[in-house]
C-alpha cells in the first residue's frame, strides 16, 4: 500500500509478484498474498498470467466516494462541538503549513498524505469507530484519484484555500459555515477528480 500511496507505482503499468518481492525485500508468496489482499479490497486489478495493475475507477466509483464523503465529513463537522479545542486548532495549524510547504515544492505525494491527515484528524476527533474505519479506506483510495486532480498546479492553492475557510469557521466554533466550507471543497475535489479522469 505505501508503494502505492507514496507514488512509486505507475497507473498504467503491470507489476508481477516478483516485482514486489525484489522491492520490499520478501519472498515471492507473502509478495503474491499481499497482492491478492490488495485486489480483494478494490486497490489492484489481476492480470490473469501477467500480473497486477493498479485499479482504475469509473466515473459511478468516483462519485459514491464523494457521496460518502460529503455525508460522513458533513455530519462529523456538524457534531463536533466542544471538541474543538486549542490544541487541536493548533494541529489544523501545522497541518495547514506542512501542506503550504509541500505545495510549494510541488511534492504531490506528501501533499495527499498532509490533506488525509487533515480530514482524517477530524474523523478521529469525533470517535466513531466506523467512521473512522469507512473513512480510512476512502482516503486511501483518494490518494490515487488525487495524484490525477493535483497535476494542474492551481489545485494546490484552491485546497489550501478551501482548508483555510474550514479552519477559519471552525476555530470561530461557527460549525453551519464549516459544514458549508467542508461541503464545497469535497464537491469541488470531485469534480477536479472527474474532470482529469475524462481528459
Amino acid at each position: 500500500m505505501e508503494l502505492m500511496t507514496t507514488g512509486q507505482l505507475k497507473a498504467d503499468e503491470v507489476y508481477s509478484a516478483n516485482h514486489f518481492a525484489k522491492v520490499l525485500g520478501i519472498s515471492r508468496t507473502p509478495a503474491r498474498e499481499a497482492l491478492l489482499q490488495l485486489t480483494s479490497e478494490g486497490y489492484f486489478i489481476s492480470l490473469l498470467g501477467r500480473g497486477f495493475k493498479i485499479r482504475q475507477f469509473t466515473q459511478k466509483e468516483i462519485i459514491d466516494v464523494f457521496e460518502t464523503r460529503k455525508l460522513i465529513e458533513t455530519y462529523i463537522i456538524e457534531h463536533l462541538g466542544n471538541l474543538l479545542t486549542e490544541d487541536f486548532s493548533q494541529i489544523l495549524e501545522d497541518n495547514l503549513k506542512r501542506m503550504i510547504d509541500y505545495a510549494a515544492k510541488e511534492d504531490i505525494f506528501r501533499f495527499l498524505d498532509a490533506d488525509k491527515t487533515f480530514h482524517m484528524s477530524l474523523v478521529n476527533l469525533y470517535n466513531n469507530t466506523q467512521f473512522t474505519a469507512i473513512m480510512d479506506n476512502i482516503r486511501n483510495l483518494m490518494t490515487t484519484m488525487g495524484e490525477r486532480a493535483l497535476s494542474k498546479s492551481a489545485r494546490f492553492t484552491e485546497v489550501i484555500s478551501e482548508h483555510r475557510l474550514i479552519i477559519d469557521a471552525l476555530n470561530r466554533k461557527d460549525l453551519q459555515s464549516a459544514v458549508r466550507a467542508m461541503f464545497n471543497h469535497i464537491e469541488v475535489t470531485e469534480k477536479s477528480v472527474l474532470n482529469n479522469q475524462l481528459s
